[in-house]
C-alpha cells in the first residue's frame, strides 16, 4: 500500500484541452444515449401495459370458463336442463315441462 501511495505521488496527470470536434462528439453521443434510454423506457411501459391487459383478459376467460363448466354440470340433471332452457328463452316461465320417465 505504501508503494502505491509513493507511486501515485510521483505520477503527474496533465489535462489537455480537447478540440471542438471532440466536445461535439461527446455531446452528440450523450444526446443519442438519452434518446435511446427514453425510447427503451417508453417501450418497456408499453409492454407492461400489454401484459396487464393480457392478465385481465386471462382472468376474464378463466371466469367465463368456470361459468360454462358450471352450466355443463347443471345440464346433467333434469332441473338444470329446465333452468338452462328457461334462462336461454327456450321455455317460458309459465310453461309446464313434461319429462318421460327413464
Amino acid at each position: 500500500m505504501k508503494k502505491l501511495i509513493r507511486l501515485l505521488r510521483r505520477v503527474r496527470v496533465k489535462f489537455v484541452r480537447s478540440s471542438r470536434r471532440t466536445k461535439t462528439m461527446v455531446i452528440c453521443m450523450a444526446a443519442l444515449s438519452m434518446v435511446a434510454l427514453l425510447t427503451l423506457n417508453l417501450t418497456i411501459n408499453a409492454l407492461r401495459d400489454r401484459a396487464e391487459e393480457a392478465r385481465k383478459e386471462a382472468a376474464r376467460l378463466e371466469y367465463e370458463q368456470s361459468q360454462l363448466e358450471d352450466k355443463i354440470d347443471n345440464l346433467g340433471s333434469a332441473e338444470g336442463a329446465e333452468d338452462t332452457a328457461r334462462d336461454e328463452g327456450y321455455v317460458n316461465k309459465n310453461d309446464v315441462v313434461i319429462q318421460p320417465k327413464p
